[in-house]
């Protein structure tokens, strides 16, 4: 009878670092597929399965896989040290960079699942399976004894091939049915550099691929750093910038590779409900994401930092023959470590160089953006000298706070109204005011001048006053009923001011049957098929119905009273 295993870590540690060591889905399969990385696979499968004892995830690869020593001394001996002088830090097989470091990571299963089984074989060694569950490791937790996982039998449906290995998470946590989504392929997709050529994952048989990322195509302008591939970016060459300076210390030792780069919308970084916020800079290591966002370690809020994503591949902080500085949830750095407060200071200098080249983007495009706008274009050709470039510093402005075209339309309006009446009033250096980072500051300068409201009534007054104009001048000339319908149709408030707020959208030119679900069998075929000229819902529920003639024509009261019967028994 073979030897029992046993999980060589004390309980109370494993208590902590396994139980409680990550808190999503994506880190902990990471994890998983960083393992099958370092075993040399070349293609990682993992799927989402939904048998009769409920969900599971499983993730298989075609690695090395593990006969019975390597499961006991290396896979159940947390803490083993995977990379060593005499192994090196390169996969056998391969030369990949290995992943991994102290044999942690591998315990983040058991923040998800309560059951976890692993299946393997190593070439011509028979297969190997064990099965750990949670609730039987609080038991020795509590009794203050040793954890023997038990050796299982490798079922029919799981084929390792030559060699491999397959994990099987089930009886999963409560929290992580929400993560097994459409959004985990593209979560897990941005947690690696080097899925592809080499190195197949797919999810739910599916291949990840560079498009699953999904954020080159949403950037406007970045800055690019070693060799990293630019054809990556699909846009200007003038907005892609490679920085001549991709080290974070004056000896060159630490070398930073990746990209950081502005969105023109900062919603287009706020995806779908459910799906990950996309404004940051994640710091990855090895090829993996050692770190999801150093973004949000900085007090900078300027509003450019709301349109900011990046990838920075640091390497020199996982470097085999210096410290671990990694935390042990594995997704953190030890902040005091003068390789990360390098890196910081280099991230902080970047930050402030790309603010400064946002500005000058932003105040380059922001005339040609205005003069979109015909009326605008017009206003602004009629300008000359400073005042014209005092303008044009003004729609500059607008455009870095503007958050979308129709924000962008209305900050126009009401800046070349505050411009106008500054102008009047010689007082353009007030603009000055307007602070890109601080928009209380700007709506402040925009409402204080009292006659942006007034300007906006008077807009309103004007165009009803045309629009009372072209339909007294269309009774005038007796123009066709249909002319007149359609332009009271337009503009209900010709008839009641209160018609501007409809519970539905108005009939226009409807027959009957058309506008009512039921029709007396009193109507005669004529009164089914005659046609209203406008409906109208109100807020009430009531029907007001428009019967339109021509002023020329005569009508008797009688056939007023046979059309309102109609529509009565209607």
């Amino acid at each position: 009878m073979p030897k029992e295993y046993t999980l060589d870590i004390d309980l109370n540690v494993l208590n902590h670092l396994g139980l409680n060591l990550y808190s999503n889905v994506p880190a902990v399969l990471a994890e998983l597929i960083a393992n099958a990385w370092d075993a040399d696979a070349a293609r990682v499968d993992v799927s989402v399965k939904e048998p009769d004892e409920g969900k599971q995830i499983v993730i298989q690869d075609n690695g090395c896989g593990m006969n019975d020593a390597d499961l006991r001394d290396k896979f159940l001996v947390v803490g083993y040290q995977r990379r060593t002088k005499e192994s090196g830090d390169l996969t056998p097989g391969k030369g990949r960079p290995v992943m991994g470091r102290k044999g942690i990571g591998k315990l983040s299963v058991l923040s998800i699942a309560q059951k976890v089984q692993v299946f393997t074989k190593k070439e011509t060694a028979a297969p190997l399976a064990i099965e750990l569950e949670v609730a039987e490791i609080q038991k020795a937790i509590t009794k203050k004894k040793k954890y023997h996982p038990p050796a299982i039998s490798v079922p029919e449906t799981i084929d390792l091939g030559r060699s491999g290995t397959a994990i099987v998470l089930s009886d999963l946590m409560k929290r992580v049915n929400a993560s097994l989504d459409r959004y985990l392929r593209q979560r897990v997709a941005r947690r690696f550099s080097v899925i592809g050529d080499g190195f197949q994952v797919l999810v739910n048989g599916s291949e990840i691929t560079l498009k699953d990322r999904n954020y080159f195509g949403k950037l406007e302008y970045a800055l690019v750093y070693g060799d990293f591939d630019k054809s990556k970016f699909k846009h200007d060459k003038k907005y892609v910038v490679p920085r001549p300076k991709n080290t974070v210390d004056e000896q060159k030792r630490h070398a930073v590779r990746g990209w950081i780069g502005l969105v023109e919308k900062s919603g287009s970084l706020q995806e779908e409900e459910g799906a990950d916020n996309l404004n940051k800079i994640s710091i990855l290591a090895r090829g993996k994401v050692a770190l999801e966002d150093i973004l949000d370690s900085y007090r900078e809020g300027g509003l450019y930092t709301k349109y900011i994503i990046g990838e920075l591949e640091t390497d020199f902080l996982d470097l085999t023959e210096q410290e671990d500085i990694a935390t042990s949830s594995r997704q953190d750095f030890i902040q005091s470590d003068e390789r990360f407060v390098q890196l910081r200071k280099f991230v902080e200098r970047e930050l402030k160089y790309l603010a400064r080249e946002r500005a000058k983007l932003k105040n380059e495009e922001g005339a040609k953006k205005a003069c979109e706008i015909p009326a605008i274009e017009e206003w602004y050709e009629s300008l000359k000298g400073d005042t014209k470039t005092a303008a044009k510093e003004l729609f500059g402005r607008i455009n870095q706070i503007a958050t979308d075209d129709e924000h962008r339309k209305t900050l126009y309006k009401y800046g070349v109204l505050a411009f106008e009446r500054l102008r009047y009033k010689k007082k353009l250096n007030e603009l000055d005011q307007l602070d890109i980072n601080n928009l209380e500051a700007t709506v402040k300068l925009f409402s204080e001048l009292d006659d942006i409201e007034a300007s906006w009534y008077y807009e309103i007054t004007e165009g009803r006053l045309d629009v009372i104009k072209k339909l007294s001048a269309d009774i005038d000339e007796d123009v066709l009923e249909k002319i007149i319908q359609q332009h009271i149709y337009n503009h209900l408030w010709l008839l009641d001011p209160s018609w501007d707020r409809a519970t539905e959208t108005p009939s226009l030119e409807q027959s009957v049957t058309t506008s009512f679900d039921k029709i007396s069998d009193k109507l005669s075929k004529e009164e089914k098929q005659g046609r209203l000229d406008i409906r109208y819902k109100k807020t009430s529920g009531k029907h007001v119905i428009i019967e339109l003639k021509r002023g020329s024509v005569l009508i008797s009261s009688n056939h007023l009273m046979e059309q309102v019967d109609k529509y009565m028994l209607a």
